[in-house]
C-alpha cells in the first residue's frame, strides 16, 4: 500500500487491487468564498490527480467524506474529463452528495451507510458514517495488501474508536484532524485575553481527542492531516499570526503528544502534498524538495498571499445603496422563512440582531418566541445574541452561492453574545438551511428522547447519569473524568460537572447525573446487570 498525500486532507490509496482518491480539495480558489486556502498550497497536485482518476487498469474510486468545501471540491471534479470510475459518498439524510454525482456521469455511485463494506481485490473499503443534528461526516478505511489505513479526517467518531479497533483489527497508518473548524471563537467579539484562554482550551482539547484515539488505534504511523488552513484574504491574514487560536500546526500537535505519551511507539509524521508513504516500510518514496518550518511560515505566507491576491480583488464588489436595501428585504424574509420552521422557537430565550455594515440603523431584530422578525434601530436588550456582516457578502448566501455554514465558516462576519453561553436552537437556526430546518428539531427531540442510563466513577463515587450526550447524542461510556468531577464528552469535550447534578459547563444542558448510594452500590456489585457500561478514565 502506498499513500501519497495530497493537503488538508487529501489522500490518493493505492493497494495491488486498487485507487483510491480520498477528499482532494485542489481548487485555487480555495473554499468558503475563497476565505480558506489549503496550507501548503497544493494546486499543482490537480493533473496527478486527475492522472490517476482517469487512468485505466486497478479500479478506482472517488471517496467524499461530507459537504464542506474544503472536503468536497465541486470545481476541481468538474476538470476530470473521464469519469469511468466509482464515486463513494455517506448516506446522509440530506442528499446533496448524493444528487450532485447522480449528475456527474461516473461509473456508479454508492451512497455508503454506516459499516458499509466495498471489496476490492485483496481487500475491501468501509465508511463509517456519523449524522448528528447540523454535524454530518463520514470517516473511511481502506484495507488491502496485508495493511490497513483509517482515515479519520473530521469525523467526530471518538466515541466508537474502541468498537472499531476491536472489529477491524491491527491499523498500520491513522489520521484524524487536529485543528479547529469552527467559527468560535475566531468570529467572537472577546477581549484578546478571554479569546486567547478559550482558544487555547479548544486546542488542547482538540490534541487531548487525538491522543485518546491514538491510545486506542496504536498505529504505526500518523499522519497529520485535515490540519490548518490559511487565510489569505487581506481583512484575514493576522489570523495566520496570532500567537494563540484554534488553528495550530503539526509540531504543536506532536510536541503535545509526544509530552502525554512518552511511551508510545507510533511514528509522527507531516508530509508535505505529493510525498508518497510505503506503508509497509513506512519510508516515503518520493519527497517533495518545497517544505514549510516554523522558520520560512511567515516568508513562505506572504509569497503566497501575493500569487493569490487576483482571487480577492475579483470579490470585491461596491454595492448601490438601492442594492442594500434590497439585499436588507430579501434577508429579512429569509430569517422570517427560517424562523416559520423552527419548532424549538420557544427554547430560545433572546433575541438575534442581524446587522448589515451599510446599514447600522436598521438592524433586523429575530424574535424567537413572538416568532417574528422586524426592522429596528438599535438594540434594545443586555442579554442578546448579535451577527454583524456586510450585504456584499450575504447576498452570496441568498443568491444560493454558499449555504449558511459555509457562511459562517468563511469568518466574513462577528458575533456576540450575553451571556456568554452557547445555544444550541440559535446556533442551528444560524447554520441549517430551510429545506434542513425542521430535521434539525426532529434531531434534537430524538437526542433528547434517549434515557438509558449508565455508571461513572469519578472522584472515588460512583454516579448513575444519561448515557448520551444531550448535544448530539455521544456515548458517554466512552467519555472520561477530568479533576476528579467532570465528565467529558468524547465528540465535543463538552464538560459535565458530576458534582452539579451533571450540569454542563458551557451550558444550561445536563447529564441528569445523580450519586449512587453506598448500599445500592454493592447490591449491584452482588447481583451483575447485563450490558452495563463503564466509561473510559
Amino acid at each position: 500500500m502506498q499513500i501519497t498525500f495530497l493537503g488538508h486532507a487529501g489522500f490518493v490509496v493505492e493497494t495491488a487491487g486498487a485507487i483510491v482518491v480520498m477528499d482532494p480539495w485542489l481548487s485555487e480558489r480555495g473554499a468558503f468564498d475563497s476565505a480558506w486556502m489549503q496550507l501548503p498550497r497544493n494546486h499543482h497536485l490537480a493533473p496527478l490527480v486527475r492522472e490517476k482518476l482517469e487512468t485505466p487498469g486497478k479500479e478506482r474510486f472517488l471517496y467524499i467524506s461530507h459537504e464542506h468545501k474544503d472536503h468536497f471540491d465541486p470545481e476541481f471534479l468538474a476538470t476530470v474529463q473521464r469519469r469511468d470510475f466509482t464515486v463513494l459518498v455517506p448516506r446522509f439524510q440530506r442528499s446533496e452528495l448524493q444528487d450532485v454525482f447522480a449528475k456527474y456521469g461516473c461509473k456508479r455511485v454508492i451512497a455508503c451507510e454506516d459499516g458499509r463494506e466495498v471489496p476490492i481485490k485483496g481487500g475491501y473499503i468501509k465508511l463509517f458514517v456519523s449524522e448528528q443534528g447540523t454535524n454530518r461526516d463520514s470517516a473511511v478505511m481502506v484495507r488491502g495488501d496485508n495493511q490497513c489505513f483509517l482515515n479519520l479526517n473530521d469525523c467526530k467518531l471518538h466515541d466508537r474508536m474502541v468498537r472499531i479497533v476491536s472489529e477491524e483489527g491491527p491499523i498500520d497508518v491513522f489520521s484524524a484532524q487536529f485543528s479547529g473548524a469552527i467559527w468560535h471563537p475566531t468570529c467572537y467579539e472577546y477581549a484578546p485575553e478571554t479569546y486567547a484562554s478559550i482558544s487555547l482550551k479548544k486546542r488542547d482539547s482538540k490534541f487531548e481527542a487525538v491522543a485518546r484515539a491514538m491510545e486506542v488505534v496504536q498505529p504505526r504511523a500518523y499522519i497529520a492531516a485535515a490540519g490548518p488552513a490559511c487565510f489569505l484574504d487581506p481583512a484575514q491574514f493576522h489570523l495566520n499570526f496570532e500567537k494563540v487560536n484554534i488553528f495550530p500546526n503539526a509540531t504543536q500537535l506532536f510536541a503535545y503528544l509526544k509530552q502525554r505519551m512518552p511511551e508510545a511507539s507510533t511514528r509522527y509524521l507531516e508530509p508535505m502534498p505529493g510525498d508518497v508513504l510505503d506503508v509497509k516500510s513506512l519510508e516515503y518514496a518520493s519527497m517533495v524538495e518545497e517544505r514549510v518550518t516554523p522558520e520560512n511560515f511567515k516568508e513562505y505566507l506572504e509569497k503566497y498571499a501575493a500569487m493569490q491576491a487576483h482571487v480577492f480583488r475579483a470579490r470585491q464588489r461596491n454595492l448601490l445603496r438601492a442594492e442594500v436595501d434590497e439585499i436588507h428585504e430579501r434577508l429579512r424574509v429569509e430569517l422570517q422563512r427560517k424562523l416559520d420552521l423552527l419548532d424549538l422557537h420557544e427554547r430560545v430565550g433572546m433575541p438575534l440582531y442581524v446587522e448589515l455594515t451599510e446599514l447600522p440603523d436598521r438592524l433586523l431584530r429575530v424574535d424567537f418566541k413572538g416568532r417574528r422578525v422586524d426592522v429596528v434601530p438599535e438594540i434594545r436588550e443586555a442579554v442578546r445574541y448579535t451577527m454583524k456582516t456586510s450585504a456584499a457578502d450575504i447576498v452570496r448566501v441568498l443568491d444560493r452561492k454558499l449555504n449558511w455554514e459555509d457562511f459562517l465558516l468563511s469568518f466574513r462576519l462577528r458575533l456576540s453574545r450575553n451571556p456568554d453561553v452557547y445555544e444550541p436552537v440559535l446556533h442551528g437556526f444560524l447554520g441549517v438551511e430551510i429545506e434542513d430546518i425542521r430535521e434539525f428539531c426532529e434531531g434534537i427531540r430524538a437526542t433528547e428522547a434517549q434515557r438509558e442510563r449508565t455508571v461513572v466513577e469519578a472522584g472515588g463515587k460512583k454516579f448513575s447519569v444519561q448515557r448520551f450526550c444531550p448535544h448530539q447524542g455521544a456515548d458517554m461510556s466512552e467519555a472520561w473524568v477530568e479533576e476528579g468531577r467532570y465528565l467529558v464528552c468524547p465528540r465535543h469535550r463538552w464538560q459535565f460537572d458530576l458534582q452539579d447534578g451533571g450540569r454542563c459547563t458551557m451550558n444550561n444542558s445536563s447529564l441528569c447525573a445523580e450519586q449512587v448510594p453506598e448500599r445500592q452500590e454493592k447490591e449491584k456489585a452482588a447481583t451483575p446487570v447485563a450490558g452495563e457500561l463503564q466509561p473510559r478514565v
